[in-house]
């Protein structure tokens, strides 16, 4: 359907960091997690700078603040993917952000795109309770 229509697939980032997370869970011994979780935050503290600005001063900001984080975050999951069993959660987390990763940077081309879907999630979630409430009430 994307093919037929000017849209731009994004994955999310916040499912990317949520992987991490699960992958943490507990163990607070799990640094290579935090690793990703912190360059993660990173990007996420650049789009809080970033808010309310312009499409075109987001693009630019984009390309030179955050373009070298996502790359880093990008090596980073190349040289640990086969250094973490697959079947760990953390291996699971890893080969997720590496399988979303093209359609993840592609926020970095343009201003108008978002890191995460997380504005789009919230402004259903109430639809979805209220589906969940009326077909199990």
């Amino acid at each position: 359907a994307y093919e037929q229509t000017n849209a731009t697939l994004v994955a999310c980032l916040a499912h990317i960091r949520r992987k991490f997370i699960e992958a943490k869970g507990n163990n607070k011994k799990t640094v290579k997690a935090d690793v990703a979780l912190n360059l993660i935050r990173k990007l996420y503290g650049i789009e809080q700078a970033i808010k309310g600005k312009l499409a075109d001063e987001k693009f630019t900001i984009r390309q030179r603040k955050a373009k070298p984080i996502v790359d880093e975050l990008y090596q980073w999951l190349l040289k640990h993917k086969d250094k973490i069993p697959p079947q760990m959660a953390l291996g699971k987390a890893i080969t997720y952000a590496i399988n979303q990763f093209e359609k993840f940077r592609r926020y970095l081309d343009d201003g108008r795109l978002s890191i995460d879907n997380n504005r789009a999630e919230r402004a259903i979630k109430p639809f979805v309770i209220g589906r969940k409430n009326w077909l199990f009430s």
